[in-house]
């Protein structure tokens, strides 16, 4: 009672009820309205395109896609991306040849997402589209091999099968929202005795090459030994220098395969192949395996 009969007043709070529940709930209305705002942001990856899904009003949009970068949306509705990339698969194929012969060649098929389409093939395919590639890759690869020789596969015709594996694939991937950039025999798998038929070809070649250039170094030998028994010293030097040019050939046939092809393209007169017919795909390159 001394404190208050010295001038001190009493402390009077004014608590109101309803002015504190409005500033909770405008606290509570702001703190939403930040999160809400962070969560509105969505990202595109670069390499990526992106579509909104608007569950409540529309569902998904096709009439904008987004590049990468950054997007405010609403925060109920979601950003689909898909990868616009190039893309690239093997496939292995064990396929009969027009004569019944079973062979197996590796394919790689490289393709993307069409630009603009990503919206259009997440509602026709969905995200598991990789389904379709495979299906459309592995019918093409069947259709073409199976109109060709196992030779025509492993040798002469490697660019015209690709073509028209590719020109198949092109329309096929297109009407479902897919460019094909390229496709690329990577590998030939022959049967065992078909691979040993055809090394065993190319050996007796080499053979027969070697036992060539023996054949005409003993004749220009004879012809210098004759040369030499008439006294024509001109001719005997002309006759040992391309007997020491053919031993040289020789020697460097033996130490660098290259150097048969070197000759092979010095021969060659621009018609066909001068791989001939036995050919593996060309420039020395030896894919042939047996099963």
């Amino acid at each position: 009672m001394n404190d208050f009969n010295n001038g001190q007043r009493p402390i009077n709070i004014d608590f109101n009820p309803k002015k504190v529940t409005r500033y909770v709930a405008i606290g509570v209305f702001v703190v939403i309205a930040i999160v809400m705002f962070f969560m509105s942001w969505k990202d595109v990856e670069p390499g990526e395109e992106g579509f909104v899904y608007r569950p409540y009003g529309g569902g998904v949009d096709k009439s904008q896609s987004y590049s990468e970068g950054s997007y405010f949306i609403a925060p109920w509705n979601e950003m689909i991306t898909y990868s616009v990339l190039q893309q690239s698969k093997t496939y292995t194929s064990t396929v009969m040849d027009k004569n019944g012969t079973d062979i197996t060649v590796e394919v790689a098929v490289n393709y993307s997402v069409m630009k603009n389409k990503a919206a259009k093939l997440h509602l026709d395919v969905g995200k598991n589209y990789i389904k379709i590639v495979d299906d459309n890759s592995q019918g093409a690869i069947k259709d073409v091999i199976g109109k060709y020789t196992y030779e025509e596969v492993y040798s002469t015709k490697r660019t015209v099968l690709e073509g028209e594996m590719a020109s198949k694939l092109k329309k096929s991937l297109a009407e479902n929202y897919f460019n094909l950039e390229y496709v690329k025999i990577k590998d030939v798998n022959l049967p065992k005795d078909i691979a040993a038929e055809i090394v065993a070809k190319e050996t007796q070649k080499q053979r027969n090459l070697k036992a060539k250039e023996k054949q005409k170094e003993e004749e220009y030998l004879a012809n210098a030994r004759i040369e030499k028994a008439r006294g024509d010293s001109s001719l005997i030097i002309s006759a040992r220098f391309k007997a020491e040019a053919i031993q040289l050939e020789a020697t460097q046939i033996a130490k660098s395969p290259q150097y048969i092809e070197l000759k092979k393209w010095e021969k060659w007169d621009g018609i066909g192949s001068p791989y001939g017919e036995s050919n593996v795909f060309g420039s020395g390159v030896s894919i042939l395996k047996s099963n």
